[in-house]
């Protein structure tokens, strides 16, 4: 008994001369990493960074040089890896202190992408479903009230976008869809400065095609909501 407690207490030290060894090694690739994002190599320190979690995956500089893979390639404006990345790393990791952040980097991918309102907004949408995430489950980081305040922005430029496509299907005579169209900023896009034209032209189309009573609700609503707007003086000479 004495040979064999003699032995698990040499391993048990081996074993922890080992484990530090590795931390210690693990330390070593992820300064070098971090230099050369310094260097604003960013492309090679994601690289770098990535293959920590590969060589020592049980170290905590694991999770730190995914985390860190992800900023370089955000830096490096490799969009397509640092989205990819960020959902990989939020479905294995859902609970990690660094959550957070990459979720807030994910909606800052998609962000940076914004098209003109003229354009399809998935990039818009996928911001707006990752900084919504990210107040969602992470109401108190540090990063929610950037969110929130992009957000703003990310729901201006989806009701713009709308507003848009539905003024074009008033120029084709395509009022089904326009109304379509208002009626949706007006239920999903509340808060932003796209309503009262929404109210005004949905009243401008029902008195169009005959719908008087509907165009009165929609200049009523309008009235209401918004009295010193321009367009509520503007719905005034519909008739």
């Amino acid at each position: 008994m004495k040979l064999i407690l003699r032995f698990l207490i040499i391993l048990a030290l081996i074993t922890s001369c080992s484990k530090k060894e590795e931390q210690n090694s693990a330390e070593r690739a992820y300064l070098k990493a971090y230099k050369l994002l310094k260097d604003k190599n960013y492309s090679e320190a994601a690289d770098e960074f990535e293959k920590i979690d590969d060589e020592f995956p049980f170290s905590k500089w694991a999770v730190k040089g995914q985390v860190m893979a992800i900023y370089a390639r955000y830096l490096n404006e490799d969009y397509e890896k640092t989205a990819q990345g960020a959902d990989d790393f939020i479905r294995l990791n859902p609970a990690s202190e660094y959550a957070p952040y990459v979720l807030y980097m994910k909606g800052l991918v998609y962000y940076d992408q914004i098209p003109s309102i003229e354009r399809a907004q998935d990039n818009t949408q996928q911001a707006s479903f990752a900084f919504r995430e990210l107040i969602a489950r992470f109401s108190q980081s540090d990063y929610e009230a950037d969110a929130k305040e992009k957000l703003v922005f990310v729901d201006e430029h989806l009701a713009g976008a709308r507003m848009s496509i539905g003024r074009y299907q008033i120029s084709t005579q395509n009022y089904v869809g326009a109304i379509e169209n208002f009626s949706d900023v007006i239920s999903r896009y509340r808060q932003t400065n796209q309503v009262p034209e929404a109210y005004f032209r949905l009243a401008e189309i029902y008195y169009k095609i005959g719908l008087k009573d509907e165009g009165k609700k929609a200049k009523e609503q309008l009235t209401n909501h918004f009295p010193k707007n321009y367009w509520t003086n503007l719905a005034k000479k519909i008739d």
